[in-house]
């Protein structure tokens, strides 16, 4: 297994007095830590103002955010902090640019199910015929037990939008799709390559993983 290259990671946050408080991500031999002490604390909790104001763990070996570049050098880290954070940056903008493309993308599926037919039907024989099932964020086999969820159902002639409605304050009478539970609402439309690519964007291709 290969080691995680050295580098700082924030490890607690003092809101009186401290700020930013970083800590090595491992142990290092004790002669290099000699070398870096002199901008490193160890803490406890007796050192911080109001330890009910604090965020994460007080204890050990921290420095603050200024002493960081000369730790960085001292230790030749190359994994700098500047690096992670745009690292980080730059994939909350890839996160937001996907949710984004979710977010259209399901947009265009609730208007192509508007006014779609609601036949009634059983969860379980749509599942057993289908030829794909997606369950987004897994919502479905996690949460079907307390009435919730969102499955999109596929074979080779419809697409099946299925809304878990079993919550205590949900109005079963809109029901059509019999389940395990009180039931849920759900539209069908003729299979076509657009939405099935569109269900793919909002799932991210998650697949459902009950029966």
């Amino acid at each position: 297994m290969t080691q995680e290259p050295l580098k700082l990671v924030l490890k607690c946050i003092d809101y009186e007095e401290y700020g930013n408080l970083y800590a090595l991500n491992q142990e290092i031999p004790e002669e290099e830590m000699e070398k870096v002490k002199p901008y490193f604390k160890k803490y406890a909790p007796t050192d911080f103002k109001d330890i009910m104001n604090i965020e994460g763990n007080p204890y050990g070996w921290m420095c603050q955010k200024e002493n960081i570049p000369q730790i960085e050098e001292i230790l030749n880290i190359t994994e700098t902090l500047e690096k992670q954070e745009q690292k980080r940056e730059e994939q909350q903008k890839i996160l937001n640019q996907q949710r984004k493309e979710k977010d259209k993308a399901m947009d265009k599926i609730e208007e192509i199910y508007t006014g779609a037919p609601r036949p009634s039907k059983f969860l379980k024989k749509l599942l057993k015929k289908a030829d794909i099932v997606y369950d987004p964020g897994d919502s479905y086999y996690t949460d079907h037990e307390y009435g919730e969820g969102q499955l999109f159902i596929i074979d080779k002639n419809y697409i099946w939008y299925i809304i878990n409605n079993g919550r205590s304050d949900d109005d079963y009478t809109l029901n059509n799709i019999k389940t395990e539970g009180p039931g849920a609402v759900g539209f069908r439309v003729a299979y076509n390559e657009e939405l099935h690519e569109l269900i793919k964007i909002v799932s991210n291709e998650n697949q459902y993983k009950g029966k």
